[in-house]
Order: structure tokens, then C-alpha cells, then sequence
């Protein structure tokens, strides 16, 4: 696993330039929900995960600012780490199984089984 797992492009970079420590923060609580789900398939299992989670993240909020992006850093590198070999991903997401399953096929295609214009029910 480590870095050589795939991961979909949107979760394999979750902080961008410029954004704020706060936000930071909140991307890497959500990515590691979203990764605690990819190993969980219980849902109450899950749960208890996710409050292990929120527990450990609770327990840094009276840190400085210096002293949390140390732990971000550390939380980024663990979650990489940790990260699932096939992250669940949604059915309508592209990757998704069911993502453009049925989609009509284009105009071009079907044109000259339709009607004449001047027949056609408006």
C-alpha cells in the first residue's frame, strides 16, 4: 500500500496552496472519514471508527498554529499511509459503476430514425 496504492486524483491531494490552517484541518478530518470508510464495511463498525477519529482530532484543538501544522503534516503522511488499495467510490462519480449507465446517445446518431420536422409532435 503506502503512496503506491491508487487513490482517485480528487483524494490523493487534499490541501491545496494557499488555503487557510483551518481548512487544512477540515480536509484532513474529512479524508480520514472518508478513508476510515474504504476499510470499514459495517457501518456501526464504521461509526465507532469515525468517533475514535473525532476523539483524537478533539484532543489537538488547544495547540498553536505552529504546533498544528506539525500535526497535519504528520496526519497528512499516516493517512497516505493508511490509505485503502480500492477507496470506495460513488456509484453516480465518475468510477462509479453506475456513472453514465444509460445515457442517451447523441442526436447525430439517432436523427434519421426520427420523424420529418414538419411531422414531429411539439
Amino acid at each position: 500500500m503506502g503512496t503506491t496504492a491508487s487513490m482517485p486524483a480528487c483524494r490523493a491531494a487534499p490541501f491545496e496552496k494557499g488555503i487557510s490552517h483551518r481548512h487544512q484541518v477540515m480536509r484532513l478530518y474529512r479524508h480520514t472519514l472518508r478513508t476510515s470508510r474504504d476499510w470499514h464495511w459495517d457501518y456501526f463498525v464504521w461509526i465507532e471508527d469515525c468517533q475514535h477519529w473525532q476523539k483524537k482530532f478533539k484532543e489537538n484543538v488547544h495547540l498553536s498554529v505552529a504546533e498544528g501544522r506539525i500535526l497535519v503534516q504528520k496526519g497528512l503522511d499516516e493517512l497516505l499511509a493508511k490509505r485503502h488499495p480500492e477507496p470506495i467510490i460513488p456509484i453516480y462519480r465518475p468510477g462509479g459503476v453506475k456513472y453514465q449507465r444509460n445515457t442517451p446517445p447523441p442526436p447525430e446518431v439517432t436523427e434519421h430514425l426520427m420523424p420529418p420536422p414538419h411531422q414531429r409532435i411539439h
